[in-house]
């Protein structure tokens, strides 16, 4: 009410109502869905669980489930379970000097009923059968009621900030909501290894996660969480002092692996918890041998003394406070530096995973051999002959010139790809490329107007120009080829800056950029042999990357190829006249070209059955420009990886292996008895062959070379994709007086 005249326009205290300072507090434990299973997972924990199962539906936010086999809640507890201050774990504040277990406020589960609707299903050892109760604001709606069940605890908590919908609208998207939510589960599955894990989407078959506890280690957790890839470059490493008496174990990368962020996840006296002080000195260490930017990956577990431990710090605990901390980071940072410099005496430079391929020559082989090698592809479209061009006259006394340091020099040697690349065409040109009558010209014409005067494409388009920097995107336009790293990096000189370029990953833009542009009228793969849908199907659904398990028994192989692959037929009409992906007759005509690539050779389709999987289910089909956002990704992502060097293959430069391999290759043969001609030809052999690794790298450049419309984000540069090494002008300021 306004105060009257002569009234104390200051407000009146008053006593906040009890609801009110509960979800006040909620609010302040619970941020998100990932802070609810922490404090649940830690329950769980405490409940002597060996078996921990978390569910999740839309990031958590409409119902997060979570199962153990502890012992159970008491029936006689269940009326107080949820509300503010009772817990089993403390009497008296003093206990708080040598708590052990995770939970002492009384807190986790009361908040949670304040801001999402909880139901707990629990039996201890001592019930002759389960109980279900349901809680809101902390208080149980009903008694208990007897329910089927097994010794444990299941609490369901659904529709989360039901009732704040501020907070709702300020969290990230489900997908984000999901990925924290996972990565709670996977930080306390490497911290509890003898603990099975298991996460899962409400309504997949499979587990996103899965550990088998028991006696299990770390490393053994870390391998399955985090992948082969780093559990290989993973050493172990120990600390303790008996002055500051503390004991330190933990898990850490070696010099040969990095991330774009520095990943520590750290446990003190078994709680997860955040310390500045930890990551400031770990990145210290590994500055002196990670390039600038790259990060490593450590786990650390310290054990102090719980006497001189504060818990009780923060809301959420994620953080705690202890004597000694700046010591005991410096005797974990001196004992993780000497593991350090004892892996690093050897290190790996070009590290890659090699995984089997079957040959695309094999792929699709039928018994009554009328499947064709995937391999065995064709454009569809001629490329123009090119003139030759009459050389300049020069003068012959030429003019002095003043050098100029930074001028990019090129490799005379280095061959030209127009070739094997279709020069950059305007939209209308391209569609006046195809073969036939007026009347197929005026569809394609009619067809890519049509398309292009969508607005979710025009929306599409105008995205990118919005988030594209003109500078990065004319460095890497005329960009000069140097040489390749690994399957997907490779060094490109931009201007005076010699950079590390993730080339799979510019090249995916590229395509889906030019997808974007000639939406309705892509150039295609023409196969010489229309390959069986439904055969090429199965293979992609039985491929390790598309999630089948062949296990479950309650999907059947045939009806989900039958689905996957009437999907695509039900858009096969949308799908020709878009981006030139034709299907006829239950068989596979053309694929689309979104690059270009004008020869054959060297083109692997080995991913050709994995992508008509990914196209059937991960392109969203009901709003348009979803679907034709997600369709372009696709696809932009299929015709990168037919141009990858293949996994067996090696990466390596043909130019620098030296002549005398070459020589002795064909002398052996009895080929030449000439050396010289001997070099040449085998020179002259290698660059009419089909491409190695090296000259796929090149074809992938090039041809985000030839796209001069094509833009990248600033993005590029922060997160790695785009690394500056040297720069010319500083090396030249060092040796100028040479």
């Amino acid at each position: 009410e306004t105060p009257g005249e002569g009234e104390d326009p200051c407000g009146r205290i008053v006593q906040l109502d009890e609801t009110v300072i509960n979800r006040i507090a909620a609010g302040e434990v619970v941020v998100r869905p990932a802070n609810a299973l922490k404090e649940l997972m830690e329950n769980c924990l405490d409940a002597g669980s060996t078996q921990i199962v978390v569910s999740v539906k839309a990031g958590g936010l409409k119902m997060l489930r979570i199962e153990d086999d502890g012992h159970g809640i008491r029936y006689d507890d269940l009326p107080i379970l949820c509300e503010r201050f009772t817990t089993s774990k403390l009497r008296k504040y003093d206990d708080l000097a040598c708590i052990s277990t995770f939970g002492f406020r009384g807190e986790a589960l009361a908040s949670i009923s304040h801001v999402a609707h909880v139901t707990v299903t629990t039996m201890s050892k001592s019930d002759t059968c389960a109980h279900v109760a349901q809680y809101t604001d902390s208080k149980m709606r009903g008694p208990p009621r007897p329910c089927a069940g097994t010794r444990g605890t299941t609490i369901v908590a659904e529709d989360m900030f039901y009732n704040n919908i501020t907070r709702r609208q300020a969290l990230g998207k489900d997908s984000i909501e999901h990925a924290k939510v996972l990565e709670v589960v996977q930080r306390y599955s490497l911290h509890n290894p003898t603990v099975s894990f298991s996460c899962r989407k409400l309504g997949s078959n499979s587990s996103e996660l899965h550990t088998p506890g028991g006696s299990a280690s770390s490393l053994d957790v870390a391998s399955i969480v985090h992948g082969e890839k780093l559990a290989k470059e993973l050493f172990q490493f120990e600390a303790h002092s008996d002055k500051e008496n503390f004991k330190c174990r933990g898990l850490a990368s070696g010099p040969n692996y990095t991330t774009k962020s520095c990943s520590l996840i750290l446990f003190i006296n078994n709680r997860l918890v955040e310390s500045s002080t930890f990551r400031r000195a770990i990145d210290a260490v590994y500055s002196t041998v990670l390039p600038r930017h790259q990060h490593p990956w450590v786990y650390l577990a310290l054990d102090l003394d719980p006497l001189t431990v504060d818990v009780n710090v923060h809301p959420t605990k994620m953080e705690v406070q202890f004597l000694h901390e700046q010591i005991i980071a410096e005797k974990v940072q001196e004992a993780l530096g000497t593991h350090l410099r004892e892996s690093g005496a050897s290190r790996t430079f070009n590290v890659q995973t090699t995984l089997f391929h079957a040959p695309s020559s094999t792929l699709l082989e039928g018994p009554e051999g009328d499947l064709v090698p995937l391999g065995n592809a064709e454009p569809s479209r001629d490329s123009s002959s090119a003139k030759p061009q009459r050389a300049e006259k020069r003068p012959l006394s030429p003019k002095r010139v003043d050098l100029n340091p930074l001028r990019v020099r090129t490799d005379h040697q280095q061959q030209s790809l127009a070739s094997a690349l279709r020069k950059s065409k305007s939209n209308l040109e391209m569609a006046l490329l195809a073969d036939g009558g007026p009347s197929e010209d005026d569809t394609r014409r009619a067809i890519f107007a049509e398309a292009q005067s969508l607005s979710s494409i025009s929306e599409l388009r105008a995205d990118l120009r919005r988030a594209g920097d003109a500078k990065l995107s004319k460095a890497l336009l005329t960009s000069v080829y140097v040489g390749p790293a690994t399957r997907e990096l490779a060094l490109l000189q931009c201007g005076p800056t010699l950079c590390l370029v993730n080339i799979e990953l510019l090249a995916r833009e590229c395509a889906y950029q030019q997808l974007l542009r000639c939406f309705g009228c892509v150039s295609s793969f023409v196969l010489r042999s229309p390959l069986p849908l439904r055969a090429t199907v199965r293979l992609g659904i039985m491929d390790p990357g598309s999630g089948y398990d062949s296990t479950q028994t309650d999907v059947d192989l045939d009806d989900l190829t039958n689905h996957v692959a009437g999907v695509l037929q039900d858009k096969a009409e949308m799908l020709q006249e878009y981006v030139g992906f034709r299907i006829e007759n239950d068989h596979i005509v053309s694929l689309p070209n979104a690059l270009d690539i004008m020869s054959a050779d060297g083109v692997c389709f080995d991913s050709l059955p994995l992508f008509l999987v990914r196209l059937s289910a991960e392109v969203d089909w009901t709003e348009e420009k979803t679907c034709f956002h997600g369709l372009c990704r696709t696809i932009a992502d299929f015709c990168v990886d037919v141009m990858l060097p293949d996994r067996d293959e090696p990466v390596v430069d043909g130019r620098s292996r030296s002549d005398t391999t070459a020589l002795n290759a064909a002398v052996e043969a009895g080929e030449f008895p000439d050396i010289v001609a001997a070099v040449e030809a085998t020179r002259k052999r290698s660059r009419s062959g089909a491409p190695n690794a090296l000259e796929k790298l090149r074809w992938l450049h090039q041809a985000i070379c030839q796209d001069a419309s094509c833009v990248w984000e600033a993005e590029a540069v922060r997160d790695g994709t785009v690394l500056e090494l040297v720069s010319l002008d500083q090396l030249y300021r060092i040796f100028e007086r040479c």
